[in-house]
């Protein structure tokens, strides 16, 4: 009796053994090797911020195209995968990155302060400037922070612009919404005075709406919003972070990247009248 239990004994030590292992070899895994296994590059974004993401209809069925699709698919095309693109609201993609349910975010994302204290982010592949749009109508002016304070101002929720608004100007009555174009329709309707966006975007979206227009102002024109990817931060990201670099300087240098933008801002531009 005593020589089965001890043959139990020595089985569950092999078996809780071979678990510890099997887990050890598991968690020692990559994360390029696990989107390697996957045989897919899950992309994060929100498609409402042309030209950097935005829907188009093609032989009547909706695709997204912009900027960081483009970017996405260098990555998988580096990797040796294919895409897969999942729409979120802006303010869920650092959320669904951290819990793995999507590999990286491109969606025109600013590390911002509080964003690199939870996640990486790769090199900037972008840089720009705000701008304030108005309803055509509009009369008064924004010469600075504190006439902007005076009119109720729309912001991306999530956004780099929500905490400039929020934090910098401290502008009591703002409001946060999903979209931009969500945004647009709050303004169209008098829900709101003012939008805070970038200038790509409100310049599109200005020829997008026949009511809106870019206001006359300097307010904000200081404040850069930089773009970089998104990545979970964790100890075995090193290897795909670096590849993201490698893509990004590779977009940069070989002028991929300004040539994606022009077509791109052509596309969204078209697609807006």
């Amino acid at each position: 009796m005593k020589a089965i239990k001890k043959l139990v004994g020595l089985g569950l030590v092999m078996a809780l053994a071979v678990g510890v292992v099997g887990c050890s070899s598991g968690s020692s895994e990559t994360k390029l090797d696990q989107i390697k296994s996957n045989g897919k590059l899950v992309v994060g974004l929100s498609p409402d911020y042309p030209p950097f993401e935005f829907p188009v209809m093609e032989n009547g069925k909706e695709k997204i195209q912009g900027v960081d699709p483009a970017i996405g698919e260098a990555i998988a095309k580096e990797i040796g995968v294919k895409v897969e693109i999942k729409k979120m609201d802006f303010d869920g993609l650092i959320g669904a990155v951290n819990s793995d349910k999507i590999d990286i975010v491109l969606s025109a994302m600013s590390p911002s302060p509080d964003r690199v204290k939870t996640t990486d982010f790769s090199d900037l592949y972008f840089e720009t400037k705000n701008v304030v749009l108005v309803k055509k109508d509009f009369t008064g002016k924004i010469e600075s922070g504190e006439d902007l304070k005076k009119l109720k101002v729309g912001v991306q929720r999530g956004s780099i612009q929500e905490q400039y608004v929020r934090n910098e100007l401290k502008v009591a009555n703002s409001k946060s919404l999903a979209a931009v174009t969500d945004l647009a329709l709050d303004l169209k309707n008098g829900n709101i005075d003012a939008i805070v966006v970038n200038d790509l975007v409100g310049n599109i979206t200005a020829k997008q709406y026949n009511y809106v227009k870019v206001a006359n102002s300097s307010v904000g024109g200081d404040v850069k919003e930089g773009m970089a990817a998104a990545i979970k931060k964790a100890d075995n990201n090193k290897e795909f972070v670096e590849l993201v670099n490698k893509v990004i300087k590779d977009m940069k240098d070989s002028g991929q990247f300004d040539k994606t933008l022009d077509e791109m801002t052509t596309l969204a531009s078209k697609s807006a009248q």
